[in-house]
């Protein structure tokens, strides 16, 4: 008994369109950009420039020591941070995971 011309159609579609929805949720997966936010005491920070920072450390309540790369401007200029730095205050972190990297988006008082 041969199989008919349609169901081959109808069955092909379907495994096709299974293969393109798990594709999707693999990409998805793999290509999360969530932002994240840590809280702590700076503990150096370095500049590319006047404006730009160049990677930044900090150390949360738990004692775990962060450390972020940057690319740009963080929303406040490295010597700003650096006054943070030297007077002993908080500053929050948004960041993202880039591989294994930290990576700096944002800096808050």
């Amino acid at each position: 008994m041969k199989a008919s011309p349609i169901f081959s159609i109808v069955f092909l579609a379907r495994i096709a369109a299974f293969a393109a929805v798990l594709a999707t949720l693999l990409l998805l997966a793999g290509c999360s950009d969530a932002q994240k936010t840590v809280r702590g005491h700076i503990l150096d920070v370095q500049a590319s420039s006047l404006t730009d920072v160049a990677s930044l450390t900090l150390l949360d309540a738990e004692g775990k020591v962060w450390r972020f790369e940057a690319q740009g401007n963080l929303g406040f200029t490295p010597s700003h941070i650096r006054e943070h730095m030297m007077q002993g205050e908080e500053m929050t972190v948004t960041y993202r995971e880039k591989g294994d990297d930290l990576v700096a988006l944002r800096v808050a008082d």
